[in-house]
């Protein structure tokens, strides 16, 4: 028994949506199926930047009975338009040979016109040496030939512009001709899906591919209200794309996924112990600067105080954005600046001034992460309410997790760091031991008119054996708080308008004489 399988052209020839990652794209195109037979819907011109083996079809009902994608060139596709393009060049053409005959016609009239005129003239010429010459009987012969000329002259200057206008537009026509011509020899996917669904219904196919050379990469604008203690965060994504299809009209998502990671866990290699016999060696003491960095735990972010009608889908490991309005993205590489959302979060503004680093008073805001997708690094626009500040690289930063924004040079705040002592001596039972003592002095002002508080930090050394001590010393200002895993120091400084004050960072390290010391 034969069954009966009726061929369909899919009603869509463009993207209804995209999914776009850091470094490719999945395009899906949708049509309606009317149920009965079994069908096959043909989609055309899927661009050859498609993956081959990445189509998948689906049927809202109904089952999906076979696929096949092949590259076939375009001369189908393309021909109806370059037969159109062909009659409209050959019909401009026709316009242009009408106007070169009424540009003929009228020169020949004013070159009857001169013509005419320069015989009256001759007659005047005669009249004028009469006794008595009637001139106003020449008048007319005179005017007619000169309103005339002026007339064919006006006609044929616009009859000229409109024969460049002509040409312009059968530029135009030949280069969309040329464009055709050439297309229709370009390859594209062909793609055959047959389905079979329930008689009398309606069901919705869908056809997605994955295709290269498509990326996104967020921008921020971070806005900062210290009024309402709270930073306005707006995030912004520019999407490109050069498969050479348009995306027109879509809905389109924002993927944090990265496919092209490698999914793959390592392979656990064996771990040896083993021992080789050396001679006793000396202890060297040496200074090593560490980069202490905390890794970052996403928590339950809580609810945002404005809602910008985006909707975060979590994937897992990834979020994926829904862009709210359609999208438009061309196919040649143009980027596109899309809004993605905005959050308001709570923050803590400090100004914070590391003396040894760089001295001036930086306006930092620690927040919390509380969107609903997480930060992917990125530029940030810091904006106060002077304009913009700042333009500074953000890290990736995961849901719920804590960092900070700055968001400008307070110029209001005066800085000085000054060494007041770097000093090394015997100290300890029969000189057992070497003490090394610094000391440092940050000078404050406030040169604004408000009072502040200033956050003061510097390095505190962090000894990674016993046998060596650190400790701050009598001269240091009171107030320090320090933490002992990175070791910075940190004051809290209060400066009223025009005051100034100073604080004392002084610390000892007492290291036995046994170490080589040649490293501090």
């Amino acid at each position: 028994m034969m069954t009966l399988t009726l061929l369909v052209l899919a009603s869509t020839t463009s993207p209804d949506e995209v999914v776009v990652y850091p470094d490719r794209a999945q395009v899906t195109r949708v049509t309606q199926v009317t149920c009965g037979s079994r069908t096959a819907l043909v989609f055309e011109g899927v661009p050859p930047a498609a993956v081959g083996d990445s189509f998948r079809a689906r049927m809202s009902e109904g089952t999906v009975d076979g696929l096949r994608a092949e590259l076939v060139r375009q001369e189908k596709v393309f021909s109806e338009k370059a037969e159109l393009l062909e009659k409209k060049l050959e019909q401009l053409s026709d316009e242009g040979r009408v106007i070169d005959d009424q540009v003929a016609r009228a020169e020949g009239q004013r070159v009857l016109a001169t013509r005419l005129r320069e015989v009256a003239e001759q007659g005047l010429a005669k009249e004028l040496a009469a006794d008595k010459p009637d001139v106003k009987s020449w008048q007319s012969a005179l005017d007619t030939p000169l309103s005339t000329t002026l007339a064919m002259a006006k006609q044929v200057a616009e009859l000229q512009a409109k024969r460049r206008e002509l040409n312009r537009t059968m530029d135009d026509v030949r280069r969309q001709l040329d464009e055709t011509r050439v297309g229709a020899q370009k390859q594209a996917f062909r793609v055959e899906v047959l389905v079979t669904c329930p008689q009398g219904k309606s069901a919705q196919l869908s056809l997605s591919y994955l295709v290269g050379g498509a990326s996104w990469t967020p921008a921020y604008e971070a806005r900062a209200a210290e009024a309402s203690r709270s930073v306005d965060f707006a995030t912004f994504a520019t999407v490109t794309q050069v498969t050479g299809e348009d995306w027109s009209g879509v809905k389109l998502s924002l993927s944090t996924a990265v496919p092209s990671q490698n999914a793959t866990p390592p392979a656990m290699n064996k771990l040896l112990v083993g021992a080789t016999e050396r001679a006793p060696e000396k202890k060297v003491l040496t200074r090593r600067d560490e980069f202490v960095e905390s890794a970052s735990v996403a928590v339950s972010a809580g609810p945002t105080s404005r809602d910008t009608g985006l909707v975060a889908k979590s994937q897992g490991l990834s979020v994926q954005l829904e862009v709210r309005d359609p999208a438009k993205v061309p196919g040649d590489g143009a980027p596109v600046r899309l809004f993605v959302g905005e959050t308001k979060l709570t923050a803590a503004f400090e100004l914070r001034v590391m003396p040894k680093l760089y001295p001036v008073a930086f306006r930092v805001a620690e927040v919390s992460n509380s969107g609903a997708w997480p930060l992917l690094p990125g530029r940030v626009d810091a904006f106060r309410s002077t304009g913009l500040v700042g333009r500074y690289e953000l890290e990736r930063v995961a849901q719920g997790a804590s960092f900070s924004l700055t968001f400008g040079i307070d110029d209001s705040v005066r800085v000085k760091r000054t060494v007041t002592e770097e000093l090394k001596k015997d100290s300890g039972v029969f000189n057992s031991k070497k003490r090394f003592t610094y000391a440092y002095t940050f000078d404050l002002a406030n040169y604004g008119k408000a009072p502040i508080e200033v956050s003061v930090s510097d390095h505190l050394p962090v000894a990674e054996v016993n046998d060596i001590e650190v400790a701050l010393t009598e001269k240091t200002t009171a107030g320090a708080q320090v933490n002992k895993a990175s070791g910075v120091a940190t004051w809290k400084v209060a400066l009223k308008p025009q005051e100034k004050k100073s604080v004392v960072f002084g610390f000892r390290v007492d290291v036995p004489t046994s170490y080589d010391m040649g490293g501090l």
